[in-house]
């Protein structure tokens, strides 16, 4: 079974002032560091397999939100998050999102999840640049949860970046030879 975080954090203290040891104070930040890293990584593993049940538990509510989730990515490191990538398909009223929030408040991370997507959305509308338009949302689950959202260049801007791309870098055939 995996070891919960204070005793990784006990077992790097103990580790770094000695604990009663002989060893000088490198072998024991040696030693610290590797209580870290193996500590962190049965830590990060095992939050990491919650956090993708969690979300697997939380899909079909955000379905039910009007998202579709288009990609998922996993970042693994220090901090291990999932990312799932959502694109809004249908908005739904205020009574629809209370009654979501409601079913779900048992929930816990179900219930962030939905009422950061509502919050993000609200914010969304309230959110305009010149050239630009909203295009999907990201979920970053990790220790600090994040909601992303993401605006693409519009049509007419995307069709001057590709022309400005185009003047700098010419095709090989028209390059003098």
């Amino acid at each position: 079974m995996a070891k919960r975080l204070p005793y990784i954090f006990e077992d790097i203290r103990q580790k770094l002032i000695g604990g009663g040891s002989t060893k000088t104070w490198s072998e024991n930040a040696s030693s610290a560091y590797s209580a870290t890293v193996e500590g962190l990584k049965e830590f990060s593993g095992d939050t990491l397999g919650k956090t993708a049940a969690r979300f697997n538990e939380a899909l079909p509510y955000i379905e039910r939100a009007g998202y579709d989730v288009t990609e998922i990515e996993v970042g693994l490191g220090l901090s291990p998050k999932v990312v799932p990538h959502l694109r809004l398909r249908d908005l739904i009223d205020e009574a629809e999102q209370l009654a979501l929030l409601e079913e779900t408040k048992d929930k816990k991370l179900v219930n962030t999840i939905l009422s950061s997507l509502f919050r993000a959305s609200a914010a969304r509308s309230k959110l305009k640049f010149k050239k630009f338009h909203f295009s999907n949302i990201e979920l970053e689950l990790s220790i600090l949860p994040t909601v992303v959202l993401k605006f693409r260049p519009n049509e007419q801007e995307l069709a001057s970046i590709d022309d400005t791309a185009e003047i700098a870098a010419p095709d090989s055939e028209a390059a003098p030879k």
